[in-house]
Order: structure tokens, then sequence, then C-alpha cells
């Protein structure tokens, strides 16, 4: 029995049966210690340990280095199993020396419990291994994924070819703004290189004042609400541009976000078009909120007017004492009946009109104070749903209130007119039939005193009726044209007094002056006594001379009528403070009726200048 001091009793002892020997003899017995037999197995058991150690090195470098192998455990296995069997070869060489059979079983038993466990977790493992691709299968799939490959590369290359040759700003970015791709277009629209911004925020290229916007809408977007419109502006070396831009965020098979893309255009041309627009809207707004007009826009399907100016606005809805419904349908509240009653009417004349047609008319509007107000409208086509059926007109409207009441009193004032005309005339007629009776009473009277008289007051009568006369002719009824009086009426006076006119002459110089009856008739009345007496008295028989009238005005506003004669001149005896005769007695009342003063100067002859005030007229 073999004795190791090294190791302690008690494990000896539990050893002691493994190494036992001394009831055994070596193997080597059996094959009666022939040399050369005992070396061949002592040989091939040698050989077959060696590779079968080595074997299990090789396979664990193996799993070592492949990492992705598939069920490496069953190389370790393989492994295991392979080891104890060379450990069996090893014992069989030790055991044709030393016959330490327990120790040899031992270990053929748990080379045997490898091999049992190897060879049951190989039923379950066969399986499995064939569902594993064979090697056809695994180079038929590497080329179709090598084919794929390519077929994806081609179509990367030509999405970024299109990315590249988009006129478009294309870019991606993160949350913070850092932009992770850009295309050519968006370099060249910022006049950048790549390497410039990729990895930059994009923040410094918005203006300012559109930053916080920009942020809170990219930061709005969510998987519920993955795109959003964004319009802002830029600052391009020192222009400021307008662009647009449609966000999407991109999230990824698990709803996770991965990165936002964006793609943008410049809109500045379109931004500045639209705020002419704005302003061109805003012109005309303007212009029809401060044209004295009603301007609207009447929608025959909505049956209410979609568009009106301010006016309009301050003439219907400014009505507090309506109620919602009677607002609803203003039309109906405000309009005359009468108007209201020919409205379908004038609807359906619209569908027998053609493009450009106006058509004219007049309505009356009550106002929220209760007054009727007449309003002249023109109104034109101005959308059609189809050829046959008129949509919307557009309207304009005047007060023409003021107008109407124009012509009211207008024709008024030509009713009074006429009726002035008419009086005037009767007026005239009937101091023309006193001139005629009076002329007939001349001829049945012989006494030349009596027919003096009777002569002058057919003068002064005619004197009036001439004032008529003229004024029933004239255009306005309430003034004449006192310079065609003068000459008529001077003209009658010679004509009366049967005056030759080669012997006296007649001298006029009267100004277009215009008076109104109330001085017409005395001034009228003052220039035939005046030229009266010079006809009368002035002259003696047989002798000539001259009668001269002049009428004008000087820079007080004051008419100067002169009457003077180169005669013989008045009386010494004449008191002109208080004259005797009656024809002087009137020109004196008619002067202060005229509110005026005369003088008289002579000689030679005799000159009477009468001043007076002209009549202010509205």
């Amino acid at each position: 029995m073999l004795h190791y001091p090294l190791l302690d009793d008690n494990f000896l002892i539990l050893l002691n049966p493994f190494i036992a020997s001394a009831t055994f003899i070596p193997h080597g017995h059996c094959y009666l210690w022939k040399p050369d037999l005992v070396w061949l197995h002592v040989l091939s058991d040698a050989w077959i340990a060696l590779a079968y150690y080595s074997i299990p090195i090789t396979l664990f470098i193996f799993v070592r280095k492949r990492q992705d192998l598939p069920f490496d455990w069953v190389f370790l296995l393989f492994g295991s199993f392979i080891v104890a069997c060379g450990t069996t070869h090893l014992l069989e060489i030790w055991t044709l020396w030393h016959p330490t059979y327990w120790l040899s079983g031992f270990v053929k038993s748990i080379t045997a419990l490898i091999s049992v466990t190897t060879a049951i977790l190989l039923i379950f493992l066969v399986p499995k291994a064939l569902a594993l691709p064979s090697q056809t299968l695994l180079e038929a799939t590497n080329r179709e994924l090598e084919r794929e490959i390519a077929e994806r590369r081609k179509s990367e290359a030509r999405y970024r070819a299109i990315v590249e040759d988009q006129t478009e700003l294309i870019t991606r970015f993160q949350s913070d703004g850092t932009l992770l791709f850009v295309n050519d277009a968006y370099c060249r629209y910022f006049g950048i290189n790549h390497s410039e911004i990729i990895g930059k925020q994009y923040q410094p290229i918005v203006y300012e004042a559109d930053r916080d916007k920009v942020a809170q809408l990219v930061a709005a977007m969510n998987i519920e609400n993955p795109v959003v419109t964004i319009e802002n502006r830029v600052v391009i070396e020192g222009e400021v541009r307008w662009t647009q831009w449609i966000n999407r965020a991109l999230f990824d098979q698990e709803q996770q976000f991965i990165e936002f893309q964006s793609v943008g255009r410049d809109i500045t041309e379109r931004k500045q078009a639209e705020i002419a627009l704005q302003n061109s809207q805003r012109f005309i707004q303007k212009i029809a909120d401060t044209a004295p007009i009603l301007l609207y826009v009447y929608d025959f399907i909505e049956n209410r007017m979609v568009y009106s100016n301010r006016d309009t606005v301050d003439s219907l809805e400014r009505r507090s004492e309506l109620t919602q419904a009677e607002k609803n349908n203003l039309l109906g509240v405000a309009l005359h009946l009468d108007d209201l009653m020919k409205v379908t009417e004038w609807r359906q004349q619209w569908y027998t009109m053609t493009e450009g047609s106006v058509l004219q008319r007049e309505y009356r509007l009550k106002q929220p104070d209760g007054d009727w107000h007449y309003l002249q409208c023109q109104e034109t086509l101005f959308s059609s749903m189809d050829e046959e059926s008129p949509q919307q007109v557009l309207g304009v409207a005047v007060d023409i209130t003021d107008r109407k009441m124009l012509q009211k009193l207008q024709a008024s004032l030509k009713e009074k007119e006429v009726l002035l005309q008419e009086i005037h005339h009767r007026v005239k007629n009937n101091l023309q039939i006193v001139y005629s009776l009076l002329r007939l009473q001349t001829r049945y009277n012989s006494d030349p005193q009596v027919t003096n008289v009777l002569l002058e007051s057919q003068n002064r009568i005619k004197s009036i009726a001439l004032v008529h006369e003229k004024l029933y002719r004239s255009a306005d009824m309430a003034e004449i044209d006192f310079s065609q009086y003068v000459n008529s009426l001077v003209a009658y006076l010679f004509s009366a007094y049967k005056i030759d006119s080669s012997a006296i002459a007649l001298e006029t110089e009267v100004d277009s002056i215009v008076l109104g009856i109330d001085q017409a008739v005395p001034c009228g009345l003052i220039i035939n006594e005046l030229v009266s007496n010079a006809l009368k008295y002035a002259f003696p028989v047989d002798s000539k001379g001259t009668i001269q009238v002049s009428l004008h005005t000087n820079e007080k506003s004051q008419i100067i009528l002169c009457v003077s004669d180169n005669g013989i001149g008045l009386p010494d005896s004449l008191d002109l403070a208080e004259p005797t005769s009656l024809g002087l007695q009137l020109v004196q009342d008619f002067v202060d009726q005229l509110e005026g003063s005369i003088q008289i100067a002579q000689p030679p002859g005799t000159t009477f200048t009468v001043t007076f005030p002209m009549e202010v007229r509205s």
C-alpha cells in the first residue's frame, strides 16, 4: 500500500479505495509484459490522449473567437466529453504498471455521465441544428442581402441626388436645434458650406423677433401632431427674407422621437404681394369708409348684405331700438313698404342681365331718427354661381334727399314764378287799361291844362307798367336789367311828347345794373318826371338841345342816376326846398323812398343827380 505523508489521514482514508492496488495485478501482466505489445498500447493511448486534449483546446479557442456562434455550449460539452475520454486513455497507460482500477473505473463513470448527458442534449439539439440555414442557403441569403444592400445604396444615392437637386431647402435637426443634414439648396440659399452648419444650431439664422415663435411651434409637435407649418423671417447677409417651413417630427416603431425633418422655401415675393394686397385692401377700405356713399354687396343666396362700408353700417346697424330678429332683417325694417314690395321684382331683373350691366333705382330708407331718406342706387353683378344664376351684386347708393327736397322746392318755386309772372302780367294789363282810359279821356277833353295833366298821368302809369312788363319777361321775376328799361322808357317819353329827334337829341349811358321791383318803380318814376320836365320846359319852340341820362355805380356800392339837359335852366323863383310843382314833389318823395339824396346843378342847363344805395339781395 502506498503511503503519502503529506496528506491528511482522513483524506487518505477516503482516497484509499481509489488508489489502493495491493489486491490487483498491473494490466501489463495481461500482455505478458511483452515489450512490443506494451509499447504499442502505450503509444496508441498516448497519441489518442494527446489528440483528445488538443481537440478541446481548439474548440475552446474557436468558441472564444466566434462570439456569435450558435449553441456554443455544445462545443464546451463536447470538449468536456473528449477531455474525459483522453483521461481514460492516460489511465490505460497508468494501469499497465499500477493497478488502480477503482480510479480508472471512476474516471470512466464520469466519462459515461458526460457522454450520456451529451447524447441526451444532442437529441433535443438536432431539430434546432437542422433548422439552421445550410451553407447553400446562407450563400443565397448573403447574395440577396448584398443585392438589397446594393439596391439600397443606389436608392440612397438617387434619394440624395433628388434631395440635392431640389430647389427647396431640406434639413434635418435635433430637438435642441442642432442641424444633422442640409442639402445643397439650403447651403446656396444661406451662402454657407456644409461643414460650417452641420452640428450647429439653426437659431442664429432665424430673425430675432421670430425665434420664440419658431421654438414654441417646433416644441409643440408630437406623435398626435407631427406636422406643423411655420412662416418666419431669416437673415441672409444682413437682408431679411421670408421663408415657409413644413416641419415633420420623425418617430420609430416604438413611437420614440428620432429627429425633425423640414422642407422650406422662400416666400418673400408672396409676402410682399400679400402685404401689397393688404395695403391695397386697406386703402380701398379707407376710401370706401370715407366716401360719402353707401357701398354694399348683397348676396341672393344668403338673402343679406355680406359687405357694407361704414356709412352703410351707420345707416342700418346702429339702431339700438331694433330687436335681434329685426337686425337680421334690416332691409325689411328700414326700407319703405312701397320699395320693399318692388325688391322681388328688381331681384328678378338680375336673372336676365349680362356681365357689366348696371341697374339704377331709388329707395327710401328709414333713418334711426325716423326720417325717410331718398337713396339713388347703382348695382352691378359682382359674382354668379353659373351663367344664369346671379349670386351677389355690388351696389353704390348716394343720399339724394337734399336733391329731392331741392326738386320739390324748385317745383314750388316754379309754381310761384308762374303765379308771380301772371300777377305782373295782370298788373301790367290793368295799368295798360288805366293808361288807355286816360288816353281816351284826353281825346274828349279840349282844355289844354287838363290834357297836360292827363298826359303826365299816362306817362307815370306807363313807367310803372313798363317795370311790370320787364319783370314778367325777365328770368327770375324779381329783378330787371335797368339799362333796357331806361332805354325803353326814354324812347316812350320822346314818342309821347312827339319830340323831333333831329331837334332834341337823346344820349344815354347806362351800365348793366339789375334792380328789384322796390327800387325799379321809384327810380323809373324819377326818370319819367325829370325827362318829362326837360322835354316840356327846357327847350323853347324851334330850339335845339340834348338830354343826357346816365346810370352807374360807384366804389361805395351806390347807384348814381344823372339826368341833365343843356336847355334854359330852372326859373330863379323856384324854391328847391319846397317845390310847388307836382313833378318835383314826386321826385323828392321817390328819392326819400330810395333812401337817397338829390342834387341840382345849373347853369348851363339843369343837371339832377340822384344817389341811393344799391339794394342787397339774397
